[in-house]
């Protein structure tokens, strides 16, 4: 086009998609970018072998004068050599605060809500001061001295700390690089824990029910005494029992819809949004299983959640009501645990027993070769599950 004046940069309407460049015939190098939401002046230039643009400010904010005037001192930069861009990259990489960070990580990888919630979570309870600072401040020195903080409070939540941190501070050093691609952040300070090796060796859990007969009377006899929530105690034996026959994970069990569940088919689905491993499954119900749904939705009267209106939420003083009555400290996950050590026990095909459990198998070979998309192929392991329980229950 000819040479741009004020008045025809004003007039440039937006575009409806991507962006469009308008080069000024009368000073080579200037231009205005124009996008859906804005338009900008900007310069092109060579710096050595490779092209380069810079943006001087958006349309609104600056005169075409003056953006002349930025133009000719822009391109007599370039022309020395100098990479402007490079340098906004290394002054943001310098200015970055932890804070920053952790919006960046999160905003753009796909953490599932409650995951998400966890992680920033996480970064405020044991970095919180932290967020404001830059990240180039926080030296390795400074990051071993915070984590031995956390250690002396709480070893899992250092453990839990460590990887946070690692993985947001990883996305910022990917993020921020110069124009070859190189990162502008040193490494992880965090990185310390693992070469000093003293990260702490997380025990895996091991308690599972062994005896289901005092199991079940504990369940079947628990009382509750709360007026405000008089379904919290049957609500409560149908979750945990749930549990126990499913191998369901807590959320998974707790965010059960009925749209979720096919009481002719006798089967449950576990959709991707709330599978850990990002996969849907269906899975089958052993008929004690089903005769429990069956009660339960006519309880509940077929609201959108097998509990209700809204998923379970925490039932922690019926949890506490329910060990007391049980003589030892179970959780929820360890009725996942009893759940598999039964299957073992009946000998169920390992394959099988992954699935059921909706366990990741992309690194198991053999797994890749049976093929369990038919909960009709899983019928009979889960079904032997629920039967081995009631045998006990009653021996």
């Amino acid at each position: 086009m000819a040479k741009l004046t004020a008045q025809g940069v004003r007039d440039m309407p937006l575009t409806t998609a991507g962006q469009k460049f308008v080069w000024d015939d009368g000073q080579p190098g200037l231009g205005v970018r124009i996008g859906r939401a804005s338009k900008a002046y900007i310069v092109q230039s060579r710096v050595g072998a490779k092209t380069r643009r810079v943006t001087l400010a958006k349309t609104d904010h600056l005169t075409l004068n003056d953006a002349r005037k930025l133009a000719k001192k822009a391109l007599a930069e370039m022309a020395d050599g100098k990479d402007r861009n490079a340098q906004l990259r290394q002054d943001r990489a310098k200015l970055m605060t932890l804070g920053q960070a952790v919006d960046g990580w999160l905003s753009e990888r796909s953490h599932r809500e409650r995951t998400a919630v966890t992680y920033r979570a996480t970064m405020a309870r044991e970095f919180g001061d932290w967020l404001s600072m830059e990240m180039r401040r926080i030296t390795p020195k400074v990051f071993q001295a915070r984590f031995h903080e956390i250690m002396a409070r709480t070893p899992a939540g250092a453990a839990l700390a460590v990887r946070t941190f690692k993985s947001c501070w990883n996305w910022a050093r990917v993020d921020v690089t110069d124009a070859e691609g190189n990162p502008l952040l040193p490494e992880c300070p965090a990185d310390i824990v693992k070469r000093k090796k003293i990260m702490p060796k997380p025990k895996r859990r091991q308690t599972f029910v062994s005896d289901w007969k005092e199991f079940f009377e504990a369940l079947d006899n628990l009382e509750t005494n709360s007026n405000r929530h008089p379904e919290a105690g049957e609500k409560f034996k149908v979750y945990v029992e749930l549990l126990a026959r499913t191998g369901l994970r807590m959320t998974e069990a707790a965010y059960l819809e009925w749209a979720d569940v096919d009481l002719k088919a006798k089967t449950l689905t576990i959709v991707a949004e709330r599978a850990k491993n990002g996969e849907a499954i269906t899975l089958p119900l052993a008929e004690q299983t089903v005769r429990l749904l069956e009660a339960q939705k006519e309880r509940t009267g077929g609201e959108t959640y097998v509990w209700g209106a809204s998923p379970y939420g925490d039932p922690r003083k019926t949890l506490t009501a329910f060990r007391e009555a049980l003589g030892w400290p179970i959780g929820f996950h360890d009725l996942r645990r009893s759940f598999s050590t039964v299957a073992t026990r009946l000998d169920v095909q390992q394959t099988k027993l992954k699935r059921l459990m909706n366990h990741a198998t992309g690194s198991d070979v053999t797994a890749g070769y049976q093929i369990l998309t038919d909960p009709e192929m899983m019928r009979g392991a889960t079904q032997a599950v629920s039967d081995y329980m009631d045998q006990q229950r009653t021996a």
